[in-house]
């Protein structure tokens, strides 16, 4: 946990947004939470991601999506890392509702034409997939 990489939200605190301001430590390593020493606010160290509401470990989320994207069965990924189908699925609808709207939010207001668009899947379609 790196507290210099976080910064306060909280409107009224008098350091609001500054990043590295010396403002957040570390409150609790187990819960994963920060605490800004100006305002006494405590946040979670997953803020603004996916793995916010979970109780999982970040890392065992990430490697059991990392299966599913090598084509692993539901059911081969379940006894591999020992857990339900349910809680699977769980994961990956909230990974797939974080990137779309993380997509919606970085591509907007893109003023592209039709053969801009037409150029760029072009190249996509083309381009081979690194695989080692």
């Amino acid at each position: 946990m790196d507290p210099t990489q976080h910064w306060c939200e909280n409107t009224a605190c008098a350091d609001l947004l500054k990043v590295a301001a010396g403002n957040v430590k570390i409150y609790s390593y187990r819960e994963r939470r920060y605490y800004c020493a100006t305002c006494n606010q405590t946040f979670s160290a997953d803020r603004g991601t996916f793995f916010e509401t979970l109780r999982s470990e970040p890392s065992v989320v990430v490697d059991v999506i990392a299966l599913l994207m090598e084509r692993n069965s539901l059911r081969a990924i379940e006894r591999l890392r020992h857990h339900a189908p349910n809680t699977i699925l769980h994961w990956v609808d909230l990974a797939g509702q974080h990137t779309t709207a993380m997509s919606a939010h970085l591509i907007k207001d893109l003023h592209l034409t039709q053969a801009q668009i037409d150029e760029l899947w072009t190249c996509v379609k083309k381009s081979k997939p690194i695989c080692y």
